[in-house]
This record gives C-alpha cells, structure tokens and sequence, in this order.
C-alpha cells in the first residue's frame, strides 16, 4: 500500500511537470489584429527565419480569416536552408495539410506533427493559399523569443499544388503574408502560475506521503 503511495504521489508530481511543460508552447508569429482579408488567386506563400536558439516544432499552420475562422485544406511545409540567405536549396522537414477539424489559435489553425528539434541555423516555411483570404500589414506582430522573422517571399501557383522551397525573397512587406506558421514548443519550458501550484501540490502530497511510509 505504501509502494502505490509513493507511486500515486510520484504521479502528482509527474503531472505537474508535464503541465508545466506545455505552457511555453506557442505560434511562431503571431499578432493582435487585421487590417486586411484579400484574395487574388493561388500562391505559395514564404516566410524566412531564423533560429536563435534551439527549438521544438510540433505543429504547422495556415491563416484562417477571422470573418469565417476557415482555412481551405492548405498545404503547408518546412525547409531549412542549406545557406543563411536561403537563395540555394532547401531540405524538406516536415509537411502536412491543414483543414478546418484543425484548432484555432491566435488568426492560425494547427495540425500537429512529429516534434522536430530545428538548431540554431536558418528555415522557411511554406503555404499554398488555394485561393484562401490571406493578410499583411497586421496589427501587433510579434515572434516566439527563440526565432527571428527575416524575409518573406512569393509566388503564384495553381490550386492543390504543393508547397516548394523558394530561393529569392520579395520583401514586400515588413512582416510578411499569412499564411503559413509554426507551432513551437521549446525544449526549456516557461511554467505557468497554474502549473506552479499543481507542481507545488505534486512535491507536497509525494513529501506527506513519503512521511507516512
């Protein structure tokens, strides 16, 4: 009985953990509003940057246009560049489609994916529009601490195309079209206040329950 004690306790503090864990996990751009929600036709859209520090990816993501909250079964893929200017060739991370059963963060639904740990170094990602609404010009723009934007880049393609690397930029625009995103989850994680008390209450209840094996 003392054994499943100590187990279920160890349990408690497991958790709080694994909560505490979850709470640094976020969009690798995101920002407060929109101006704009335009289509003009299919593109493949890009978005250069740049790891500062090492990182999980463990999700991809499209723009969903807040009028709808839909996204149009966008493709979306990872490259890392073979060169800090990325004007070469690119290696293919990790793709994946994401549609409209896919949850709704910041302006971005999410498809989750094997986790990836990116190094220091530098990537693009990659979304075709399929004729979806697309913005620019937003509101509050800001990236994860552990990622730098660089430069966006573009070109048009047709409907269900797939994602490709693109080796020259356009800047166009000072944060780029959305669009395509990532979902981050560093490997040291920032805890939560909720996740705080839930780890305090895990140590309390394993000590409490150490004392009276």
């Amino acid at each position: 009985m003392n054994r499943l004690k100590l187990l279920a306790g160890a349990g408690l503090l497991a958790l709080g953990l694994g909560v505490a864990a979850e709470g640094h996990a976020a969009p690798a751009w995101t920002f407060e509003s929109t101006n704009i929600n335009f289509t003009n036709g299919s593109w493949n859209f890009g978005n250069n940057f740049e790891v500062l520090s090492t990182v999980t990816v463990s999700g991809l993501g499209y723009y969903a246009d807040p009028n709808t909250g839909n996204v149009a079964g966008n493709p979306v893929a990872l490259f890392q560049c073979d060169n800090a200017a990325c004007n070469t060739t690119g290696t293919l991370l990790a793709s994946a489609v994401v549609d409209n059963s896919h949850p709704l963060t910041n302006f971005f639904r999410f498809v989750t994916i094997p986790a990836i740990t990116l190094a220091p170094g530098f990537y693009q990602v990659v979304g075709v529009s399929n004729q979806d609404s697309y913005t620019w010009n937003t509101n509050g723009f800001a990236t994860d601490p552990a990622i730098r934007y660089v430069a966006n880049t573009w070109q048009t393609t047709g409907v269900g195309s797939q994602p490709f690397f693109m080796n020259f930029v356009q800047n166009d625009q000072t944060d780029g079209y959305w669009g395509p995103n990532l979902f981050l989850g560093a490997p040291t994680f920032v805890p939560t206040p909720g996740a705080l008390a839930l780890f305090g209450i895990g140590l309390l209840g394993l000590a409490g329950l150490r004392r009276r094996a």
